[in-house]
């Protein structure tokens, strides 16, 4: 393989609305930038509500069981 071949493409490039190889539109940057941030949103507040059940098992003995009954 010659030295000057890049097996990752160059991402700026990408963000200029370009076709790749395989059809592939590139997105453009806010796209990237608001799906970034929306994932980031998402992940934060997934976080926040798994603390929040675990300090509610904690403080309350009635959430420590799974009680079945008829």
């Amino acid at each position: 393989m010659p030295e000057n071949v890049s097996l990752v493409r160059n991402r700026t490039d990408v963000g200029q609305g370009r076709v790749w190889g395989g059809g592939v539109v590139a997105r453009p940057a806010w796209v990237v930038t608001l799906l970034a941030g929306v994932l980031i949103f998402t992940s934060v507040v997934d976080v926040l509500g798994n603390v929040l059940v675990i300090i509610s098992v904690l403080r309350n003995r009635k959430l420590r069981n799974a009680a079945w009954r008829r």
